[in-house]
């Protein structure tokens, strides 16, 4: 029996598919219950490690199917419903509806062999990209006519999409000339070394090429019908959830670095004007893809740009979930009307891990916080939706806003109608388009060897029914050490046939619950102890550098001050000896003017000897009158320089007797000639 075609009343059909043991390891704790005659597996079986000295009863999980360790590829893909969500996104049969396909697992558990595949096998989202092209093939817009559709796919889409064409966005990431060079291809997981690391992790700057690409399973018979009067167009988008932010995938991190950006921006998930009651990732380039092969080097390119790091549970441990999503546009092939079309998401959440076991710290130990923290929302979305689909059970309400990634994946989960207008004869005619709620498919993958604790958690989050089947008895050893007796009653027990206290369900589930509370307080316990050694350590690096920062201050205070004082002094100095050098000009100018006075007063006492006078004396009574007052005027003026000369002696003491004596000498010829002359 097919189980795609087995109706569930859950949003999620959840299949679990176990990862086959790499070494041959015999502790296995998880059992597939044999199926009824005619059906698939769909039950599982956990029991605890023997080394375990808790209480744990053995527990039972319901599945819509269960994939044993030898189910292939295309096992997978025929028997979890792929086929139906295609169907449900070409709407050729009257029901319209978005599809949804995520893995779940622990780090390590093989989620990404599943979705994406590896060197050898194709994954089921190259499986589904395969037969969505090959039912549309004769229905596709050919190639040459992309550009002149391509404005009116653009006014379409309800993002607010930059959109274009798969040829001009693979020249513009990898330039010219690449399209004959090496390919990308995912990776196994976990890688068992560096070295194959190095082989198989894809090239920045490498064109994928598709026919180096795995080609295995063969989906040459799968078919799904399509709308023989309509022309479809596909439109590929790629993004990640890291951190609580949305990244496009499709914008090259070595671009942006280019054009100065230091990071990728993150995009908005909201609703738009033409989206007003659906929420839509705003923003993100979109690529028109007329070819299986475009989509799958679109691919292989955003696949590049993730987030990924070795820890040490993987060594390639995707740090993010990423989305892939493909929308499938149609329209009538005569009337040329307006694009409308479902999308199919595919999701490869990022794994579980626990802090103590993976090694983490710093930005890594951050990233699997806020992975774990997603994915526990999840969880609880999943089971809120599960516990409420039993007949005669009121739905309960799905906290899904709690996270960036639940509101993602459930904000279109459920019925809505929205005004669309379409033009026709040049009137816009409004009407209500109603939207089934996506049908969505998860697949989680377990390995039956791995951490028990882990695995048991998601599979408690995933399942869509759990019930605790065979309670364990507890030794004799740890009834000693917890004090119990055969004849003692505890609330929540019975009796068994043994005579020993043997737990009921409700106590052990209850213990179970309290167990899986403590080992997520001790998680993030360990993730709160390593936060604050990192603390620790940057507040004593800090206080190690402030002081460092004081000294140093102190020092450069010291040095200003000290260049200060120094050029105070030599401005001082300076003006001290411009003060001085003004002195000395003014006391030269002074000393120069009293010479020139002093000559010029030396030169109007002058006595001028007559020759005339000495030949010929006359007792002329006005000659001897010029002559006395000639004297008088003499003394005078000889009385007016030796006032002159008391007033400057202080000045210019050396000039001032050598003028002394100058006019000493002067004064005694004249006297002399004065008493000559009678």
């Amino acid at each position: 029996m097919d189980s795609s075609t087995r109706s569930s009343p859950n949003l999620f059909d959840v299949y679990l598919r176990l990862r086959p043991s790499l070494n041959g390891n015999p502790d296995r704790f998880l059992d597939v219950e044999p199926p009824e005659p005619n059906e698939w597996p769909r039950y599982i079986t956990i029991k605890p490690p023997v080394n375990d000295h808790r209480k744990r009863a053995v527990e039972k999980f319901a599945f819509t199917r269960v994939f044993e360790e030898d189910a292939s590829q295309l096992d997978l893909f025929q028997g979890t419903g792929i086929l139906s969500l295609l169907e449900g996104v070409l709407g050729a049969e009257g029901r319209p509806r978005d599809g949804l396909l995520a893995t779940l697992g622990v780090t390590g558990s093989g989620k990404s062999h599943t979705i994406l595949g590896t060197k050898s096998q194709r994954g089921l989202t190259q499986l589904a990209l395969d037969v969505l092209f090959q039912s549309i093939s004769h229905n596709l817009v050919h190639p040459t006519c992309i550009n002149s559709v391509l404005s009116s796919i653009a006014v379409s889409d309800v993002s607010d999409a930059h959109m274009q064409t798969a040829a001009l966005f693979l020249d513009s990431m990898y330039g010219d000339g690449q399209s004959t060079r090496g390919s990308c291809s995912r990776a196994q997981t976990p890688m068992p070394d560096a070295s194959y690391l190095s082989v198989h992790m894809p090239s920045k700057q490498k064109l994928p090429r598709p026919s180096m690409m795995a080609q295995s399973p063969n989906v040459d018979g799968f078919q799904v019908p399509v709308d023989p009067a309509a022309e479809y167009v596909i439109v590929v988008s790629m993004y990640e959830v890291y951190n609580d932010k949305i990244y496009d995938l499709l914008v090259s991190s070595v671009s942006q670095a280019k054009r100065g950006f230091p990071k990728r921006p993150s995009v908005p998930f909201k609703s738009t004007e033409k989206s007003s009651a659906r929420k839509v990732v705003a923003g993100l380039r979109k690529i028109v893809c007329s070819s299986l092969d475009e989509a799958l080097q679109i691919l292989e390119t955003g696949l590049v740009e993730r987030k990924v790091a070795g820890t040490g549970s993987n060594a390639v441990s995707s740090r993010s979930h990423g989305f892939f999503c493909v929308e499938v546009k149609k329209r009538n092939r005569i009337e040329k009307g307006r694009w409308e079309g479902q999308t199919l998401t595919i999701v490869d959440l990022a794994g579980s891990e626990r802090a103590r076991q993976a090694n983490t710290a710093g930005a890594t130990l951050v990233e699997a916080g806020k992975i774990n923290e997603s994915l526990m929302y999840l969880g609880q979305c999943m089971q809120m939706m599960q516990s409420g689909t039993s007949e005669g059970q009121k739905a309960n309400i799905v906290p899904y806003r709690q996270c960036k990634l639940t509101e993602v994946l459930f904000s279109n989960s459920f019925p809505s109608a929205h005004i669309v207008a379409q033009q026709h004869h040049h009137h816009n005619h409004y009407y209500y388009q109603h939207r089934h709620p996506q049908k969505a498919i998860m697949v989680v993958a377990g390995d039956a060897t791995g951490d028990f604790n882990a695995t048991s958690q998601m599979l408690r989050y995933s399942a869509l029914a759990r019930e605790v089947t065979i309670p364990r008895i507890p030794s004799i050893t740890s009834q000693i050490l917890s004090g119990g007796h055969g004849n003692t009653t505890r609330p929540g027990t019975r009796d068994g046939p043994s005579g020993r206290d043997t737990p009921s369900a409700a106590y052990l589930e209850e213990m179970e619950l309290k167990d899986a509370e403590i080992a997520r307080l001790n998680d993030e316990l360990d993730i709160l102890t390593l936060q604050l050694d990192d603390q620790r350590a940057r507040r004593e690096d800090a206080e190690t550098c402030w002081a460092a920062s004081e000294e140093r201050m102190a020092a450069l205070e010291q040095e200003i001050r000290d260049e200060c004082y120094e050029e105070m002094q030599n401005q001082i100095e300076t003006e001290r000896r411009r003060w001085k050098a003004a002195l000395d000009a003014e006391a030269d100018y002074n000393d120069e003017r009293l010479d020139a006075k002093i000559d010029i007063m030396t030169r109007e006492v002058e006595v001028y000897e007559d020759e005339d006078a000495k030949v010929t004396v006359t007792n002329d009574n006005s000659a001897e009158t010029k002559l006395k007052e000639a004297e008088e005027e003499n003394r005078r003026l000889l009385a007016r320089i030796e006032m002159l000369e008391r007033e400057n002696m202080l000045k210019t003491p050396t000039k001032m007797i050598k003028k002394q004596r100058v006019l000493k000498a002067k004064k005694w010829e004249a006297e002399n000639v004065g008493l000559e002359s009678p």
